[in-house]
Protein backbone atom coordinates (compact mmCIF):
# COMPACT_ATOMS: atom_id res chain seq x y z
CA UNK A 1 0.00 0.00 0.00
CA UNK A 2 2.98 2.59 0.68
CA UNK A 3 4.23 1.84 -2.67
CA UNK A 4 1.06 2.64 -4.26
CA UNK A 5 0.79 5.66 -2.81
CA UNK A 6 4.25 6.82 -2.85
CA UNK A 7 3.61 6.25 -6.77
CA UNK A 8 0.57 8.43 -6.39
CA UNK A 9 2.58 10.73 -5.21
CA UNK A 10 5.67 10.97 -7.72
CA UNK A 11 2.83 11.22 -10.54
CA UNK A 12 0.96 13.61 -8.97
CA UNK A 13 3.66 15.49 -8.45
CA UNK A 14 4.81 15.26 -12.05
CA UNK A 15 1.36 16.28 -13.32
CA UNK A 16 1.74 19.57 -11.23
CA UNK A 17 5.21 19.91 -12.65
CA UNK A 18 4.08 19.13 -16.45
CA UNK A 19 1.15 21.77 -15.62
CA UNK A 20 3.26 24.13 -13.66
CA UNK A 21 5.58 24.39 -17.08
CA UNK A 22 2.31 24.45 -19.46
CA UNK A 23 1.12 27.86 -17.55
CA UNK A 24 4.32 29.72 -17.51
CA UNK A 25 4.91 28.81 -21.36
CA UNK A 26 1.23 29.94 -21.86
CA UNK A 27 1.05 33.03 -19.89
CA UNK A 28 4.90 34.03 -20.15
CA UNK A 29 5.31 33.78 -24.30
CA UNK A 30 9.26 34.70 -24.63
CA UNK A 31 9.28 37.91 -27.59
CA UNK A 32 12.24 38.76 -29.16
CA UNK A 33 12.30 41.43 -31.97
CA UNK A 34 16.28 42.93 -33.62
CA UNK A 35 15.71 46.20 -34.99
CA UNK A 36 18.18 47.92 -37.69
CA UNK A 37 18.47 51.46 -38.46
CA UNK A 38 20.23 51.60 -41.72
CA UNK A 39 20.97 55.68 -41.93
CA UNK A 40 19.44 57.54 -45.16
CA UNK A 41 16.22 54.89 -45.58
CA UNK A 42 13.22 57.29 -46.71
CA UNK A 43 10.30 57.64 -44.56
CA UNK A 44 7.22 55.89 -45.30
CA UNK A 45 3.92 57.93 -46.80
CA UNK A 46 2.69 58.19 -42.80
CA UNK A 47 5.55 59.73 -42.03
CA UNK A 48 5.34 61.82 -44.96
CA UNK A 49 2.12 63.06 -44.62
CA UNK A 50 1.42 61.90 -47.90
CA UNK A 51 -2.40 63.17 -49.16
CA UNK A 52 -5.10 60.62 -48.02
CA UNK A 53 -5.06 59.73 -51.88
CA UNK A 54 -2.55 58.39 -51.98
CA UNK A 55 -2.60 54.86 -50.36
CA UNK A 56 -0.87 54.05 -47.48
CA UNK A 57 2.11 52.18 -47.38
CA UNK A 58 4.06 51.72 -44.33
CA UNK A 59 7.93 51.01 -45.68
CA UNK A 60 9.28 48.70 -42.92
CA UNK A 61 12.18 50.37 -43.40
CA UNK A 62 11.12 53.37 -42.40
CA UNK A 63 12.91 54.75 -39.31
CA UNK A 64 10.39 56.33 -37.95
CA UNK A 65 7.75 53.15 -37.89
CA UNK A 66 10.73 51.46 -36.05
CA UNK A 67 11.52 54.30 -33.98
CA UNK A 68 7.69 53.92 -33.31
CA UNK A 69 8.11 50.24 -31.80
CA UNK A 70 10.83 51.19 -29.42
CA UNK A 71 8.04 54.09 -28.31
CA UNK A 72 5.45 51.90 -27.80
CA UNK A 73 7.46 49.50 -25.47
CA UNK A 74 8.08 52.50 -23.41
CA UNK A 75 4.35 53.40 -23.31
CA UNK A 76 3.19 50.27 -22.05
CA UNK A 77 5.64 50.43 -18.87
CA UNK A 78 3.30 49.91 -15.49
CA UNK A 79 5.67 49.97 -12.63
CA UNK A 80 9.58 50.77 -13.73
CA UNK A 81 11.69 52.18 -16.23
CA UNK A 82 14.86 51.92 -15.52
CA UNK A 83 17.35 53.93 -18.20
CA UNK A 84 21.24 53.50 -18.66
CA UNK A 85 21.87 55.27 -21.74
CA UNK A 86 25.01 57.18 -22.77
CA UNK A 87 23.58 60.58 -25.05
CA UNK A 88 19.49 60.95 -24.72
CA UNK A 89 18.33 64.39 -26.59
CA UNK A 90 15.80 62.12 -29.16
CA UNK A 91 12.75 64.39 -28.37
CA UNK A 92 10.22 61.82 -28.80
CA UNK A 93 11.97 59.38 -26.60
CA UNK A 94 12.12 62.05 -24.14
CA UNK A 95 8.01 62.29 -24.30
CA UNK A 96 7.81 58.88 -23.62
CA UNK A 97 9.76 58.82 -20.81
CA UNK A 98 7.87 62.11 -19.28
CA UNK A 99 4.45 59.96 -20.31
CA UNK A 100 5.55 56.89 -18.30
CA UNK A 101 6.56 59.42 -15.34
CA UNK A 102 3.04 60.83 -15.55
CA UNK A 103 1.29 57.60 -15.41
CA UNK A 104 2.70 56.94 -12.42
CA UNK A 105 5.87 54.66 -13.33
CA UNK A 106 8.96 55.20 -11.48
CA UNK A 107 11.61 56.46 -13.73
CA UNK A 108 15.39 55.84 -13.04
CA UNK A 109 18.40 57.63 -15.46
CA UNK A 110 21.99 56.93 -15.33
CA UNK A 111 23.80 59.31 -17.65
CA UNK A 112 27.52 59.64 -18.94
CA UNK A 113 27.01 63.13 -18.72
CA UNK A 114 23.62 65.58 -17.69
CA UNK A 115 24.67 68.28 -20.42
CA UNK A 116 21.72 68.05 -22.78
CA UNK A 117 18.29 70.43 -22.19
CA UNK A 118 16.37 67.05 -22.34
CA UNK A 119 17.54 65.72 -19.63
CA UNK A 120 17.63 68.54 -17.76
CA UNK A 121 13.77 68.72 -18.26
CA UNK A 122 13.49 65.05 -16.54
CA UNK A 123 15.48 65.79 -13.86
CA UNK A 124 13.59 69.14 -13.21
CA UNK A 125 10.67 67.29 -13.15
CA UNK A 126 11.59 65.39 -10.63
CA UNK A 127 12.86 61.83 -12.58
CA UNK A 128 15.94 60.44 -10.32
CA UNK A 129 19.04 59.87 -12.40
CA UNK A 130 22.81 59.87 -12.03
CA UNK A 131 25.66 60.88 -13.88
CA UNK A 132 28.94 59.17 -13.54
CA UNK A 133 30.96 60.53 -11.09
CA UNK A 134 34.54 62.79 -11.99
CA UNK A 135 36.59 60.46 -10.55
CA UNK A 136 35.49 58.03 -13.67
CA UNK A 137 36.64 61.20 -15.94
CA UNK A 138 38.90 59.04 -17.96
CA UNK A 139 36.12 56.37 -18.80
CA UNK A 140 32.85 56.60 -20.40
CA UNK A 141 29.51 54.74 -19.34
CA UNK A 142 29.11 53.76 -23.01
CA UNK A 143 25.90 51.52 -22.18
CA UNK A 144 22.55 51.76 -24.45
CA UNK A 145 19.57 50.03 -22.65
CA UNK A 146 16.33 50.23 -20.87
CA UNK A 147 14.87 47.99 -18.35
CA UNK A 148 10.84 48.01 -18.40
CA UNK A 149 8.57 46.86 -15.37
CA UNK A 150 12.20 44.45 -15.10
CA UNK A 151 10.81 41.96 -17.68
CA UNK A 152 11.73 43.52 -20.83
CA UNK A 153 14.82 44.84 -21.87
CA UNK A 154 15.72 47.18 -24.89
CA UNK A 155 19.52 47.42 -25.76
CA UNK A 156 21.84 47.81 -28.71
CA UNK A 157 24.21 50.49 -30.32
CA UNK A 158 21.64 53.19 -30.48
CA UNK A 159 22.03 56.48 -28.71
CA UNK A 160 18.71 57.52 -28.11
CA UNK A 161 19.42 61.12 -30.50
CA UNK A 162 17.92 62.17 -33.70
CA UNK A 163 21.28 61.63 -35.27
CA UNK A 164 21.18 57.98 -34.09
CA UNK A 165 17.52 57.42 -35.08
CA UNK A 166 17.92 59.14 -38.57
CA UNK A 167 21.31 58.87 -39.95
CA UNK A 168 23.33 56.57 -38.43
CA UNK A 169 23.72 52.32 -39.11
CA UNK A 170 22.62 50.80 -35.32
CA UNK A 171 20.82 47.81 -34.13
CA UNK A 172 18.19 47.33 -31.43
CA UNK A 173 17.45 44.33 -29.55
CA UNK A 174 14.20 43.95 -27.65
CA UNK A 175 13.84 40.72 -25.38
CA UNK A 176 11.44 39.64 -22.49
CA UNK A 177 14.13 36.73 -21.98
CA UNK A 178 14.40 36.52 -18.14
CA UNK A 179 18.04 35.27 -18.73
CA UNK A 180 18.53 37.81 -20.84
CA UNK A 181 17.15 40.72 -18.79
CA UNK A 182 18.17 39.95 -15.43
CA UNK A 183 22.25 40.59 -16.10
CA UNK A 184 21.08 44.00 -16.77
CA UNK A 185 18.89 44.66 -14.10
CA UNK A 186 21.68 43.76 -12.34
CA UNK A 187 24.34 45.86 -13.64
CA UNK A 188 21.45 49.04 -13.95
CA UNK A 189 21.34 48.14 -9.18
CA UNK A 190 24.99 48.14 -9.54
CA UNK A 191 25.38 51.51 -11.52
CA UNK A 192 23.09 52.91 -9.25
CA UNK A 193 24.86 52.21 -6.29
CA UNK A 194 28.01 52.90 -7.85
CA UNK A 195 27.46 56.55 -8.96
CA UNK A 196 26.33 57.62 -5.58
Amino acid sequence: MTIIRFLGSVILACCSVSFSTFLYNYFHQEKTEVIFFYGTVPICNIHRNVAAITPIVQNIECFECKLNIIIECLNKAKRTLDICMYMLTHDSLTNSIIDAYKRGVNVKIILNEDNAMTTWQLGSMGILKKVKKNKYDEYLMHHKFVIIDNKKVILGSMNWTKMSVRANWENVFITNNCELVNPFRQEFQRLWKQFD
